[in-house]
């Protein structure tokens, strides 16, 4: 939501204010998914799937339907709690309807996922000419409109290949797509081998790094357009910067496979992590530098998209079989849920106390943090390349 934080500013908010609402709407995913996918389970017999999911979007609709309605921050509160449940539960019945219909093959999702980003760029430069014209209080009647979509697309979904539990999904997703190479062997055996024996260091350093991840994005999420703007960007311009970040996505997401294939999970998890660090350095302190501003965008490859994909296989490895959607839910729960509202909630804090620079300066901080934990906890591969 790239303007979300614009448009609550405009609704006379206070950064620590606005802090709080985004990490609301983010911890509410700490619950959410494991919530729907309880719910999913206890009902599996009697509605399907596709129908909870069709629910759940309609559920969504009418909780931000009430947005007109608001007046004092006790009502977005509730309304961003309400919003951000539905919208949380459905995304992983998305995510394990899409492997089920592309057979787990880590090819096939990044396309999709590809399909995604160019949708986000096209619409976020275009919200961004918009806005320099109109009010940011049209924007949340432009956000209706997309989940009216959404709840539409989820009618059109053929009903008749969701009927089985979502979470038959193999573990094969993000491993069986890849050409049999020794190191995805290597990672998933040494992981298996540490399970076997009871030990999940290798589990409890990736949920940490998780965690640790999403609270060093939490001023970007939340703030990088207020300081944008801070910084007299247009709307226009921010649009695009935005778009840019995950533009870089889209390359990622398209060479996949010579990262995936050259280096270790492990490996590209640090490296990644580093990138990140240097990214919010350079946020904080370039960020008036037009193309180092560019530059410390495209590093948005690593810090989300790179690391997403790797996150992804690992949970397919730490969670097979049936137990994929509850790692697809704690992934999202942990990470997206509890490291963005503290991410989003300490950011607001720290924002109104010492300004942009030290957050982003702190952000950089944990990332580096992160990165260390990830050299010594996470499982050690065979470089390939």
């Amino acid at each position: 939501m790239p303007f979300w934080g614009l448009y609550l500013q405009e609704q006379a908010f206070d950064v620590a204010d606005i802090g709080i609402l985004l990490a609301l709407f983010s911890g509410i995913r700490i619950f959410a998914p494991n919530i729907w996918a309880g719910c999913s389970h206890l009902v599996e017999n009697f509605i399907p799937p596709i129908q909870l999911l069709r629910l759940g979007g309609v559920l969504m609709v009418v909780c931000f339907f009430a947005i007109y309605w608001a007046t004092e921050f006790w009502h977005y509160v509730i309304i961003m709690l309400a919003y951000g449940f539905f919208w949380s539960a459905i995304l992983p019945q998305y995510e394990i309807l899409t492997l089920k219909h592309i057979k787990n093959d880590l090819d096939a999702y990044s396309s999709i996922r590809l399909w995604g980003s160019i949708g986000f760029i096209i619409l976020v430069s275009l919200l961004g000419c918009v806005f320099d014209f109109i009010s940011l209080n049209y924007l949340p009647a432009i956000m209706l409109v997309l989940m009216l979509a959404i709840v539409f697309n989820s009618f059109v979904l053929p009903a008749a290949s969701t009927q089985k539990s979502l979470d038959e999904t193999g573990h094969n997703f993000a491993v069986s797509s890849l050409k049999p190479d020794s190191e995805s062997i290597n990672d998933e055996k040494e992981i298996n081998d540490r399970l076997a024996v009871g030990i999940n260091w290798g589990l409890i350093s990736f949920l940490l790094i998780t965690v640790l991840l999403q609270i060093s994005h939490g001023p970007y999420y939340v703030f990088f357009s207020i300081y944008l703007q801070q910084l007299e960007y247009s709307h226009w311009m921010i649009g695009l910067l935005w778009s840019l970040g995950v533009f870089s996505e889209i390359i990622i997401f398209w060479k996949i496979s010579i990262f995936i294939q050259r280096w270790s999970l492990r490996e590209l998890v640090i490296l990644s992590l580093l990138l990140t660090a240097v990214r919010w350095l350079m946020t904080a302190y370039f960020s008036d530098v037009g193309f180092m501003l560019i530059f410390s965008q495209c590093l948005h490859a690593f810090s989300f998209g790179l690391l997403h994909v790797v996150s992804v296989k690992y949970i397919a490895i730490f969670y097979p079989g049936k137990q994929q959607l509850h790692g697809q839910a704690l992934y999202s729960g942990l990470g997206f849920g509890l490291g963005g509202a503290l991410g989003a909630y300490l950011a607001g804090l720290a924002w109104a106390v010492y300004g942009a620079q030290w957050v982003f300066i702190a952000a950089a901080a944990v990332a580096l943090a992160t990165a260390v934990i990830a050299y010594y906890g996470l499982p050690r591969g065979n470089n390939v390349g």
